[in-house]
């Protein structure tokens, strides 16, 4: 079973992504757009995982819940990976400055690894929302053009008081996520 950590994003704010997703889809070719009830904040893609490893998944997640407080996040400001000229990714960014949720991301990332064997990533991780994933850089413009592109930038506040296990199951019409487990933080 193909697997991740996130939250999920409110309706509302999912709403307002979409809409910003229908103002770049004309002007951004060759980018396969995430629909917006697939719009999620990614905590820790996890991959492959035995069905049967999922119980002991279950069981090491609940601590990193348990240990973290609700808290509230901005989703706002349009941008790329990279960040400068043609993107791989076009994304939403995240602000949090309480640093909770920096920390229940660094939880998850530490019960992931010691529960599953799953390596700790590498490179610094940057909290967003993927809008798209482009397919064809050449039908793709900048994303300095593709951030002008969208006047309100602000997508709304998300108040996040539990994240999810969640399953990926691959289709040609792009990836369905299905909740497996989902953790309400605080316990």
């Amino acid at each position: 079973m193909r697997t991740f950590i996130a939250v999920e994003l409110d309706e509302a704010c999912r709403r307002r992504l979409a809409r910003a997703v229908e103002l770049l889809r004309p002007m951004a070719g060759g980018v396969r757009w995430v629909s917006a009830e697939s719009m999620h904040l990614t905590l820790k893609f996890i991959g492959e995982v035995d069905e049967l490893a999922i119980p002991g998944a279950i069981d090491a997640l609940g601590p990193a819940a348990e240990g973290a407080e609700p808290f509230t996040m901005r989703v706002a400001g349009v941008s790329g990976f990279p960040s400068r000229g043609r993107p791989r990714v076009i994304h939403v960014g995240i602000e949090e400055p309480g640093r909770a949720l920096t920390a229940l991301q660094a939880a998850v990332e530490a019960a992931v690894a010691e529960e599953l064997g799953v390596s700790p990533e590498r490179r610094r991780w940057t909290p967003h929302v993927t809008l798209g994933r482009v397919k064809d850089a050449r039908r793709c413009p900048r994303v300095e053009e593709i951030a002008a592109a969208v006047p309100d930038q602000d997508f709304g506040r998300v108040d996040v008081d539990s994240f999810v296990l969640m399953a990926s199951e691959l289709r040609p019409n792009g990836a369905v996520y299905t909740p497996v487990h989902r953790f309400p933080l605080g316990g």
